[in-house]
C-alpha cells in the first residue's frame, strides 16, 4: 500500500509540474515581467558562433520554459557594435526563482561594425526581414554554425558576391550557395584559381604560424583570422573531432591578398576561443619580401 501511495504521489507531483510549467517566448516573457534578464556579448566566442550570453531569472511562482527563437534579433546599445540574429532556437527551463546564464548561437548582420565583447549590452528587437529569418532557419536546420554561414549572412545583408561563401566542407559551401541563389535570385560561378573564393587555393605570399594546444577529449578545431575590429576575415583551418592529446596546428594566409597591418588569429575549440594571438602583419610581409630579395 505504501508503495502504491508513493507512486501515486510521484505521478501527482509530475502532473503538477507539467500543469504549472508555462511555455513562453522571450519577447512575451519580457512584456509580462515574469523574468529579469541581461544580454551581453561573449568574450569566449566569435561573432558567428555563440556571440551572446543571456542571464535570466524567473521572478514568478511557476516553472517556465522560455524560447529564444531562431530569427530573434539583438541590438547593442553601442551603435558601432554588430547586431546579432539568432541562428538556433534555445529553450531555457527555469524553476520558480531560478537563474541561468545561457550562450546563444547567432550571426552578425553588420559586417562594417566591430565585434561585441563582455562589456557590450544588447536589447531584444523583433524584425520583419523574412529573408534574414529564412537564412537563419536554414543555418539552424543544417547546423551550419560556421564561418561560411556568416559569410552567407553578409552576402544577404551586404549584397556581396555569393562566391565569398567558402568552407572547408565543400558540401556545406555548395548548399549555402545554392540556398542563397534561390533566396536572392542571384547567381554564382565556380572558380578554382582565386584565393578569396577557393578555400584550398595555396597562398602566393605565404605568411603564417602554428598553435600548440592540449585537450583531454575530442574537439572540433578551427583557426580563423580577424581584423583589428574583431571581424572575420578568413577561416584558415577546420577539422572535426580532433582526438585528445597535444597537437600542433599550422596555418597560413596570402599576405598579397590580405594587406592590413594587424590581424588576430584565434584557435577555436568547440565554439570557445582558446587562443587569441595578435600578429603584426606588416613585419611578417616585410620579412617575406626580404627573403624574396635575398634570393636574387
Amino acid at each position: 500500500m505504501k508503495t502504491k501511495l508513493l507512486l501515486l504521489f510521484c505521478c501527482y507531483a509530475i502532473l503538477q509540474n507539467n500543469i504549472f510549467c508555462k511555455n513562453i517566448n522571450f519577447a512575451e516573457a519580457l512584456k509580462s515581467a515574469t523574468i529579469k534578464s541581461s544580454i551581453k556579448g561573449n568574450d569566449m566566442s566569435t561573432h558567428y558562433l555563440e556571440p551572446i550570453i543571456i542571464s535570466i531569472s524567473n521572478l514568478g511562482k511557476d516553472a517556465l520554459e522560455i524560447a529564444i527563437n531562431t530569427g530573434d534579433y539583438f541590438i547593442p546599445k553601442e551603435t558601432e557594435k554588430q547586431n546579432i540574429i539568432v541562428t538556433q532556437t534555445e529553450i531555457i527551463a527555469l524553476k520558480a526563482g531560478e537563474s541561468k546564464s545561457i550562450k546563444i548561437k547567432g550571426m552578425c548582420t553588420e559586417p562594417a561594425d566591430a565585434s561585441g565583447d563582455a562589456s557590450t549590452v544588447y536589447t531584444y528587437k523583433a524584425i520583419d526581414n523574412e529573408k534574414m529569418k529564412a537564412l537563419s532557419a536554414f543555418i539552424a536546420k543544417n547546423n551550419y554554425q560556421s564561418a561560411a554561414a556568416q559569410q552567407a549572412m553578409w552576402c544577404l545583408v551586404d549584397n556581396r558576391d555569393l562566391n565569398a561563401i567558402i568552407a572547408a566542407d565543400s558540401s556545406e559551401q555548395n548548399n549555402l550557395k545554392r540556398f542563397m541563389a534561390a533566396l536572392t535570385g542571384r547567381t554564382f560561378t565556380i572558380t578554382t584559381d582565386d584565393y578569396q573564393t577557393n578555400y584550398y587555393m595555396p597562398p602566393k605570399e605565404r605568411v603564417g604560424g602554428k598553435f600548440e594546444y592540449s585537450f583531454n577529449k575530442a574537439q572540433d578545431i578551427q583557426i580563423a583570422m580577424f581584423n583589428s575590429n574583431g571581424i572575420l576575415v578568413r577561416e584558415l583551418f577546420n577539422q572535426k573531432k580532433v582526438p585528445s592529446g597535444t597537437h600542433q596546428f599550422t596555418f597560413e594566409y596570402d599576405s598579397s591578398v590580405y594587406t592590413d597591418d594587424t590581424y588576430y588569429f584565434k584557435l577555436i575549440a568547440d565554439n570557445d576561443v582558446m587562443v587569441n594571438q595578435k600578429w603584426e602583419a606588416k613585419t611578417m610581409r616585410d620579412g617575406f619580401k626580404k627573403n624574396i630579395e635575398d634570393k636574387y
